[in-house]
């Protein structure tokens, strides 16, 4: 049954509508995504896979079937040997050699290209997305696609005059929508290759000169060739929805000449397609890249954001949209926008758009299902300031301040104070950090200094610190302390902070002593 309409105007939401209405009720929908592990597979690359499985969510929401693929193209050539390799010299002599073929620098695995995907496929995992794995080293080698090969080079002509169309100057007469590998060196530059017809092909190496011919459907050296590898694909797994980058978007790009080439060859219509645009890194020099080594993996950035807010942080822009992931202050502000995310969540019902819009993003962000009432979370900022006062002792934080938390959240509260004491250790700026001296200090003061620190110390002994409001806090603290000194207000926040932790400045001041509570100020004072 074909829906009417989306189920709200998220982009997963209209894109799945879109796929229904353009292929039609059927028993099954697959949906595709895929890379070559070239090298670490970089949150950047997080984009289309995550793009396909808010798609095949949707798609489910609506009662469909869905298939879901992510192709590893493992039997790439290795072209550009990667700068973060622990030894980038040594890897030089498998260039133009198959990335499955290949050695892992750091021995851990079967393969250079199958290091990368373990990795990837357990951050997958960790972000609650499980896709059907294709590999393609292993279709080519099993002669899975033969008969589309076969029909690729039988139909070189059409191909070539797709292609030329787009190109500046025409493809040489000899062309054939083929790669090889040697099966002496295993390098892919060749004096010659030709389609001798049936089921034979032919080729001589250019590096060692070794000739043969091979069976197309026994080989374990063929393939086809980016632009018609992609869509023999689509034709053979029947996809229906895949996206991809602007760099396979522009005119004349794979994603175009594609969509000609699978109904000339194998005479079906494209897939439903989605462009998305890159993903930065706040402060970088640009796209992230495996060859350059100016990366972030998952893993990376799960070491500062929780797995449904870095999953929240890409639902909620538009595929076509660039964005950068920060890891300066601007961390505090994503927090903040999920939590508040999440909240108006749970807040109305009533099927206003811009409520369903707020609810959708949020669940597509989370792992699994929605729970049925709003979680507990520990508020980003007041939850860094906590942590420092207690020198990043979770247990010791939960109990001062967090205590109601239970079950499972608990088991967020903990999650969240190690991504929070991570940001603090290694990413926030120099004013967030702090530590409170474990005993008194003596710091140089004025004359006025020390008289506002006596009366501070005059206020905080007479104060219920704890049931008294910031708001009330901030005013006693000017009535009682600031405005009867004789110097700036600024000089007396100085001498407070450096008391309390060694800093001129520090977290706003009101919240600050309340967190630290009357008995510690007292005696650091």
């Amino acid at each position: 049954m074909l829906p009417s309409q989306p189920l709200s105007s998220h982009w997963a939401d209209t894109t799945a509508f879109s796929v229904v209405r353009t292929k039609g009720d059927k028993p099954r929908y697959v949906v595709s995504s895929g890379i070559t592990p070239s090298g670490k597979v970089h949150v950047g690359n997080f984009r289309e896979v995550l793009t396909v499985a808010l798609v095949a969510r949707a798609l489910q929401d609506l009662g469909k079937e869905v298939r879901f693929l992510y192709s590893w193209d493992n039997f790439d050539t290795f072209r550009k040997v990667p700068k973060n390799l622990p030894d980038p010299a040594a890897f030089t002599p498998f260039l133009h050699q198959p990335i499955m073929r290949i050695p892992d620098p750091w021995g851990q695995t079967t393969s250079y290209a199958q290091k990368f995907i373990e990795q990837f496929e357990a951050e997958l995992r960790m972000l609650g997305m499980q896709p059907e794995y294709l590999y393609q080293e292993s279709k080519y080698s099993s002669g899975t696609y033969a008969a589309e090969i076969r029909q690729a080079l039988e139909a070189t002509e059409a191909i070539k005059e797709v292609l030329n169309r787009y190109r500046t100057s025409p493809l040489e007469d000899s062309w054939v929508p083929t790669a090889v590998y040697c099966g002496q060196c295993q390098k892919d530059e060749m004096t010659y290759q030709r389609y001798l017809g049936e089921w034979s092909y032919q080729y001589q190496c250019a590096t060692c000169q070794f000739e043969e011919t091979i069976d197309i459907r026994h080989t374990r050296q063929l393939k086809l060739s980016w632009r018609v590898d992609w869509p023999m694909r689509w034709y053979f797994e029947h996809v229906d929805f895949e996206p991809g980058g602007k760099d396979h978007s522009s005119d004349g790009g794979s994603f175009e000449t594609g969509a000609e080439i699978i109904q000339k060859v194998w005479g079906v219509a494209p897939p439903v397609y989605l462009q998305y645009d890159f993903v930065k890194i706040k402060g970088g020099s640009g796209k992230m890249s495996s060859s350059s080594g100016e990366l972030l993996t998952i893993s990376d950035v799960c070491e500062v954001y929780e797995p449904q807010v870095l999953r929240w942080i890409f639902a909620n822009h538009r595929p076509n949209h660039d964005f950068a992931i920060s890891f300066d202050e601007d961390v505090i502000k994503v927090y903040e926008e999920f939590d508040k995310c999440e909240r108006v969540a749970f807040s109305e019902s009533d099927g206003k758009a811009k409520w369903q819009q707020n609810r959708r993003i949020y669940e597509f962000s989370l792992l699994g299902t929605a729970p049925l009432t709003a979680p507990q979370r520990a508020g980003f900022r007041a939850l860094c300031n906590n942590l420092q006062l207690c020198d990043g002792d979770i247990e010791k934080t939960h109990q001062r301040f967090y205590s109601t938390f239970t079950g499972d959240s608990h088991t967020a509260f903990i999650a969240r104070c190690e991504r929070a004491w991570n940001w603090l250790q290694h990413h926030a700026p120099e004013e967030f950090r702090y530590q409170l001296h474990r005993n008194p200090v003596e710091i140089p003061l004025s004359t006025a200094q020390a008289e506002a620190l006596s009366l501070l110390r005059a206020f905080l002994s007479q104060a219920d610190l704890a049931t008294m409001d910031t708001k009330t806090i901030n005013e006693q603290l000017w009535a009682q302390v600031v405005n009867l000194v004789s110097c700036e207000p600024k000089d007396v926040f100085t001498a407070i902070y450096q008391k309390l932790i060694g800093r001129d400045q520090g977290p706003r001041l009101p919240t600050f002593l309340q967190e630290i509570g009357k008995e510690r100020l007292l005696e650091l004072l």
